[in-house]
């Protein structure tokens, strides 16, 4: 009798794969585009007070969808673990800017539309003699514009990334609160119940995202709060600092997942940054963070004394997980990018993981290799790891791979069928984009890639 596997070849495990992420990506589409339609659903055959032309109404669609998707971008940047599980954190963060730039574009256009349709309205904009219904208007729009120049033109203008967070956040409540009451003065649709109601219902959605991205959150990190276990030096300029939970279990994550730290007297400061965790998921107890001293707050880790308490908020992220099985891992890192690797590794030699690993870790001397130690004894523990490290300014006498990760490399060391692997790429922007790349060309499905890159 001939038996008859019920697992699917890994070539179809991997292309079910990309169709759920395409799948995923959709609804996270739909989600923004209903709320784009509902202000049409709801104005569609309501008899307003005030000017009805065409292009009033044009425009009153678009400030309702405009205030719509700015509500939806408040809950967005609530750092739900749903939604970067089901999405993807960059399919959300993705988003999430595109959206920003749209409602700007909207609320412009919203402005436009009304003043062709009648240009006395120009008079509306001197905030000295117009209404408050225009002088609220007029706070929304600065505040949007305010908020999308401060994100694209943050380092030249020299913001810090508190000052930052503190300016978006607060620009956020008051966009949101102007918009509301240009609503409310401009008293138009809202005298129909479902179109006032459905305001009203918008608008509590925002304060609550707003109380839970900076009340209840931080509450909730600050009665779980962490102890220093240990801070050690690392090659590289770096630092590994290990926590103890002060009682409770402790941090369950999954490797290439971070979370965010901050000083246990700033709980509801702006002074909190993200890290990626190092340890492996398998002791959530001892949760450890690797960082490279690149800034004041990363430079202030090195200095914690043992004991100090410190707060996280985390797990965020992607993480790197068996949803479907794998034949194999590759995993590409430059610098400080190693850290999501490490977690792999740590966690797949405590699990006992008998997969094939590849690991291709850039660094500029060999001086400078992060972990340099610890990954042999990994090679030892993980008899299936091969780490090939790659040298950008390599000293005199090295006779490994020099230059950069590049697909000419990972064609060298990785296997001719990578149908099946999944790939974690972590570096600078322009070399994880690149890698990127390359491993599609490979063959490795773009959902099977998490990329995650750093400037």
């Amino acid at each position: 009798m001939t038996r008859v596997s019920s697992r699917a070849p890994v070539w179809a495990r991997s292309s079910r794969a990309s169709f759920a992420r395409a799948v995923e990506r959709l609804l996270l589409l739909a989600v923004y585009g209903a709320l784009l339609l509902v202000p049409l659903a709801l104005m569609a055959g309501a008899v307003k007070a005030g000017p009805r032309g065409s292009l009033v109404v044009l425009a009153d669609a678009l400030g309702f969808a405009a205030l719509s998707l700015a509500v939806l971008q408040i809950v967005v940047s609530g750092r739900w673990a749903v939604a970067a599980r089901s999405f993807g954190l960059r399919s959300v963060l993705s988003l999430h800017r595109g959206a920003g730039v749209i409602v700007l574009v909207l609320v412009v256009v919203h402005v436009v539309v009304l003043v062709i349709d009648d240009p006395t309205r120009l008079a509306l904009l001197d905030s000295r003699t117009a209404p408050p219904r225009a002088r609220a208007g007029m706070v929304a729009l600065l505040g949007l514009v305010a908020l999308a120049g401060t994100s694209v033109w943050r380092r030249r203008l020299r913001l810090s990334y508190e000052r930052w967070r503190a300016v978006h956040l607060t620009g956020t409540a008051v966009v949101i609160a102007a918009a509301f009451a240009h609503v409310v003065w401009v008293a138009a649709y809202t005298s129909v119940p479902a179109v006032r109601w459905t305001v009203l219902a918008l608008i509590l959605v925002a304060a609550a995202g707003l109380f839970w991205i900076r009340v209840a959150r931080p509450y909730a990190t600050a009665v779980r709060p962490y102890r220093v276990l240990r801070v050690s030096s690392e090659r590289g300029n770096a630092v590994t600092v290990e926590l103890a939970p002060e009682g409770h279990d402790g941090l369950r994550f999954a490797p290439g997942q971070f979370a965010r730290l901050r000083a246990a007297h700033c709980v509801y400061g702006m002074d909190d940054h993200p890290f990626t965790l190092t340890s492996s998921a398998q002791r959530p107890e001892r949760p450890s963070f690797t960082v490279k001293a690149l800034g004041n707050f990363s430079a202030s880790l090195a200095d914690l004394c043992v004991g100090e308490e410190i707060l996280v908020d985390g797990p965020h992220g992607e993480g790197v997980h068996d949803g479907h099985p794998v034949r194999g891992r590759l995993l590409l890192a430059s610098g400080i990018g190693i850290t999501p690797a490490l977690s792999v590794l740590r966690t797949s030699a405590e699990q006992g993981d008998r997969r094939p690993l590849l690991l291709l870790y850039g660094s500029r001397r060999w001086a400078d290799v992060t972990f340099r130690e610890e990954l042999d004894k990994l090679q030892r523990d993980l008899p299936n790891l091969q780490v090939v490290h790659v040298l950008s300014r390599p000293e005199p006498g090295w006779h490994g791979e020099r230059g950069r990760i590049g697909e000419e490399l990972v064609r060298r060391y990785a296997p001719p069928d990578l149908i099946g692997w999944s790939a974690l790429v972590c570096g600078p922007q322009a070399m994880v984009a690149g890698a990127a790349s390359s491993l599609q060309r490979l063959g490795v499905p773009q959902a099977a890639i998490q990329a995650e890159g750093f400037e």
